[in-house]
């Protein structure tokens, strides 16, 4: 059997047969369409075959990233990442679990320079590479009929916790759109998010939100006509994917409005029947609250330089995230061995 590489330098040329591969509609050709228009990074796109079959890809694209993101240091450094560029945490890499480690390995060969890769499922090219622990993200599993059988269902601190923070948002409207009705005020709430946030791999453009297709839902909070915060979904098979938000950082505190942002999302869920939520990989403690579950996800940084990549995993306890959060008994029925 014979492998080969092809390497495009744009997804609308990739192989009919990668939509599936892929498990997850952010490693499909129409998200990655997307992003090459809106977020373009120089973005190349490896496809692995076995004789004349599609077995394996990903996309690897450069960008100026903080080398020290889970550290109390700034260190730009631009690099080639192999995964999807945008803040989800979908695994990068697509089709044959038994290919990964070859199609990495041959990409480590042809980029030259600092390589990272994010948001893999499980540690690659263990003897070559230095495998770290980036931000986990978290699974909410839906069980529940309605919003009151799930509030039923937490013990009593974590529901009197819920209604007191809903009880903030009484008076509040909250519009549900398709995300052509995103508009400069609600990228300025993007915008305020994205100079508070230390883990920021890149700032979207105001376009790319208002071209997001019609599995994007847009939900807004109003106060009267003063936008408070909003968030966008993706509706993907069973599972919704908690993705951007923006946030009045003058009326947070007054509304809690990022707990009410969740506790939306959260709504939308067990109204419309998914299985999962995916809520991201920020503010673990507030979603674990909720009753999300913690998702582990790896990374792993390579320089072919010996002495450079050497250094890199003298130091990589500065690159790798280190928080350790507790799961806590959220449920009445939950029991733990």
């Amino acid at each position: 059997m014979k492998k080969k590489f092809q390497i495009s330098d744009s997804p609308e040329i990739l192989n009919e047969n990668w939509d599936r591969l892929a498990n997850c509609y952010f490693q499909k050709r129409e998200f990655l369409s997307l992003l090459h228009k809106f977020n373009p990074c120089k973005q190349r796109y490896y496809e692995l075959y076995n004789d004349d079959l599609l077995v394996a890809g990903t996309v690897v694209y450069t960008l100026k990233i903080n080398l020290l993101t889970f550290s109390y240091f700034h260190l730009p450094f631009k690099m080639k990442v192999i995964g999807l560029p945008a803040s989800v945490a979908t695994p990068p890499v697509i089709g044959e679990s038994v290919e990964f480690e070859y199609l990495v390995n041959e990409i480590l060969k042809l980029e030259k320079g600092l390589t990272i890769c994010l948001n893999l499922k499980a540690d690659l090219l263990k003897s070559k590479v230095i495998c770290l622990r980036t931000l986990p993200t978290i699974i909410f599993r839906n069980q529940f009929p309605d919003f009151e059988n799930y509030l039923m269902s937490l013990r009593h601190h974590y529901r009197r916790r819920i209604v007191q923070m809903q009880n903030k948002f009484t008076g509040v409207s909250s519009k549900v759109t398709d995300c052509s009705a995103f508009c400069q005020t609600h990228y300025e709430l993007y915008l305020e998010i994205m100079k508070r946030t230390r883990t920021k791999l890149e700032i979207l453009r105001l376009e790319f939100f208002q071209n997001l297709p019609d599995n994007f839902v847009l939900t807004t909070h109003y106060h009267n006509v003063i936008m408070l915060s909003w968030q966008i979904s993706c509706k993907d098979e069973d599972t919704l994917f908690f993705l951007f938000g923006g946030m009045n950082y003058q009326k947070r505190n007054s509304f809690h409005s990022y707990h009410n942002n969740l506790i939306s999302i959260l709504k939308f869920c067990i109204d419309k029947k998914y299985k999962y939520i995916d809520f991201g990989q920020t503010a673990e403690t507030a979603k674990l609250r909720l009753g999300g579950e913690l998702e582990e996800r790896k990374m792993f940084i390579y320089h072919p330089n010996f002495i450079i990549h050497l250094m890199l995993k003298l130091f990589k306890g500065l690159f790798s995230y280190a928080k350790t959060t507790v799961q806590g008994k959220i449920f009445n029925d939950q029991v733990y061995y």
